[in-house]
């Protein structure tokens, strides 16, 4: 017996019984939702390198931490001056944090929300209003099997909702921690449900208190209403020893703008899959991303657009610096479906490898099945323009100082399409410090 037929026949035995435990296992929606998830886990089982989906990751030495899965975990405690390092310098937000998966109300902040915006742990939501969720939380089938998983043994996460016609100021920081050394996994489940012409910014933080070896599959869920704008920021820090998996589903109505900015640093592995569905005439989508590895790190980013409505816009940028023997993966699929005339859309990855061991998998791809449009994509993979370096040099820059100044440039243009002042600069600093010489580059930041 293979060692992931093992760990699918002790999640057999595990599971199900969890199931009758977690929060919302009193409503029958939720129970037959939980149970048909399950199922299609187990029948598409654990992604493996013959999937043409997981085709250049392999996940295997890490998926034994799914089979230490437990629902009455402890909470650990902490102290809000350990959370200091993740939060932005001088950032007014409403703050959420949650810790190993379950929401902590006394390290979160939420006082001054505007009327009639919900900001809920998903745990108290499931078990005392789970009618309110039944409309949003959509099949996964489409998501693939972490996904499914998340499904059937989600326990906590945030839900979010902001009533028609309502601006939220601050910014929303979910910050998401992992607390210890032991080997376990943690179920995320988000929803936000952005009403008619509302706008907000969420700032989806993942960070470690010092070593930590989870395996974190996470899932957001968003409702874009007619006209509604949304930020969406997915903040990657986590432990080199940390194993992050995640993805985002995203339903847009009539003129919605969503603009997704996704950077990964952190993480022996991680992975984000966003599915984008464009279903409103005049909405707008801009994906962003940007993945800065290096040791023995992989990093994937799988992104799908599916233009099914006249007269939409679509842009995607990823950019990726890969270091060392680290791989990078970026699989981006834009589908304009019949009917969707007058779809505007462009789509490109561009990579640096910083050494001869480093590696980029990247495929963009195009389907079109409209007439009429405005499409294009593509990917580079290169090293540094020596050029450049030359120039540089030639103006008094050590080596290692033009070549950072260089790989800051490179990324810094994804930076740069971040609102949110206090982050970007949050976000230039952890970079910064993934860079050889990055103390000397401090100047630069305006």
């Amino acid at each position: 017996m293979t060692e992931s037929t093992q760990l699918t026949a002790q999640l057999q035995a595990q599971l199900p019984a969890i199931q009758n435990e977690l929060p919302g296992s009193h409503e029958s929606w939720v129970r037959v939702m939980r149970k048909c998830a399950l199922d299609r886990f187990f029948k598409q089982g654990i992604p493996t390198t013959r999937d043409e989906a997981w085709k250049y990751t392999d996940i295997r030495k890490y998926t034994e931490r799914l089979g230490a899965f437990s629902v009455e975990k402890p909470v650990s405690e902490i102290s809000v001056e350990a959370l200091s390092e993740f939060y932005f310098e001088n950032l007014e937000c409403h703050r959420v944090v949650i810790v190993d998966g379950r929401v902590s109300p006394e390290l979160s902040s939420l006082n001054t929300l505007p009327a009639g915006v919900r900001v809920e742990s998903m745990a108290r939501m499931l078990a005392e209003e789970a009618h309110l969720l039944e409309p949003y939380m959509h099949d996964q089938h489409l998501a693939g099997a972490f996904s499914e998983l998340n499904a059937a043994i989600m326990r906590d996460g945030i839900y979010i909702d902001i009533p028609d016609g309502i601006v939220v100021e601050k910014p929303l920081h979910l910050l998401f921690l992992s607390h210890g050394q032991d080997e376990d996994s943690t179920h995320i489940r988000n929803l936000i449900v952005a009403g008619e012409y509302s706008q907000a910014t969420v700032i989806e933080h993942f960070g470690s208190l010092g070593e930590s070896r989870v395996f974190i599959n996470a899932a957001t869920d968003v409702e874009l209403h007619t006209g509604a704008r949304l930020e969406h920021y997915k903040l990657q820090q986590s432990d080199i020893n940390e194993v992050n998996i995640g993805s985002i589903r995203v339903h847009q109505h009539r003129d919605s703008y969503y603009h997704s900015h996704s950077v990964a640093f952190g993480a022996a592995l991680s992975r984000r899959d966003i599915h984008v569905e464009i279903n409103g005439e005049g909405a707008e989508c801009q994906l962003n991303g940007l993945y800065l590895v290096g040791g023995r790190q992989h990093v994937d980013h799988h992104t799908r657009i599916d233009h099914l409505r006249p007269d939409c816009r679509s842009r995607e940028s990823y950019k990726g610096i890969i270091d060392g023997r680290a791989r990078a993966v970026f699989n981006g699929k834009v589908v304009v479906h019949k009917g969707a005339d007058g779809t505007d859309s462009a789509q490109s990855n561009a990579n640096l490898l910083l050494s001869d061991r480093a590696e980029i998998d990247t495929k963009p791809d195009l389907e079109i099945h409209a007439d009429d449009v405005k499409c294009a994509h593509g990917a580079t993979v290169g090293q540094l323009d020596m050029n450049q370096l030359f120039y540089l040099r030639s103006r008094g820059l050590a080596v290692e100082e033009a070549r950072n100044v260089l790989m800051f440039a490179f990324a810094d243009e994804v930076l740069a399409k971040i609102k949110v002042p206090e982050v970007r600069r949050h976000l230039e600093r952890v970079a910064f410090e993934k860079l050889p010489c990055g103390t000397d580059l401090e100047g630069m930041l305006v």
